[in-house]
């Protein structure tokens, strides 16, 4: 698969399944009518748990899960191209991202079970991934801007790196604002999943400018 084929997936996949998930449990009348971006009037899991839309759910994410280990493998060869050689953050990059997407594999197959052990890994499988793929995103944005001004550089898209940035900015306001309701204790049920449903889809965007970005990478595998 080429590698501007895999950024288009993981942009198109989470968008789909997560919204399409939302209206089906809409539809069968588990959850509330809204949008929740604005309305914040269920959570991501509420709806992909409920009645048929846990079948969509779980089979789109575990492939999604799939693709994210393949797109930051992808992403450490890229970064050894642009430098030349193997670095250490690339490393960093790679363990991150696989660590995340194993994460949320746990998290979508315990999803929708019951006991203690089960929301244990649900709980620290969704924590991990939502922590880890903003750190790896950060960590490869940060690389880029260094290579800008390299000689290859050439290869860098300034416009989709500036998307990129914007993205991840406001990633950080909506997690501060966050933290800002919970200290002053004005969280609520709604505000948390309108910070859940944003968060992700900004998550989600990141990968869009990926698109642009690798539109003439390719991967060739010689055999040794």
């Amino acid at each position: 698969m080429r590698p501007r084929t895999l950024a288009i997936l993981l942009t198109l996949i989470p968008l789909f399944t997560f919204n399409g998930a939302y209206l089906l449990s809409a539809y069968e009348g588990f959850v509330p009518w809204c949008i929740p971006y604005i309305d914040g009037c269920t959570t991501i899991s509420r709806a992909a748990r409920s009645g048929n839309a846990i079948f969509l759910f779980r089979a789109a994410m575990i492939a999604y899960g799939v693709l994210l280990i393949w797109f930051w493998i992808y992403s450490k060869h890229w970064l050894d191209l642009l430098h030349g050689h193997t670095t250490k953050v690339a490393s960093v990059i790679l363990g991150l991202g696989i660590v995340s997407a194993i994460s949320l594999i746990i998290y979508v197959d315990y999803l929708g079970t019951t006991g203690e052990v089960n929301r244990f890994m649900r709980r620290y499988g969704i924590l991990i991934f939502y922590t880890l793929v903003p750190l790896a995103q950060l960590l490869m944005l940060n690389q880029h801007y260094k290579i800008l001004n390299k000689e290859a550089g050439s290869l860098m898209q300034p416009k989709a790196l500036k998307f990129q940035l914007v993205v991840l900015l406001l990633m950080l306001i909506i997690g501060l604002v966050s933290d800002l309701l919970g200290i002053t204790q004005t969280k609520s049920y709604e505000s948390e999943n309108i910070v859940e449903w944003n968060f992700s889809l900004l998550m989600t965007l990141y990968f869009a400018g990926m698109i642009y970005l690798w539109k003439d990478y390719r991967v060739e595998y010689t055999k040794q």
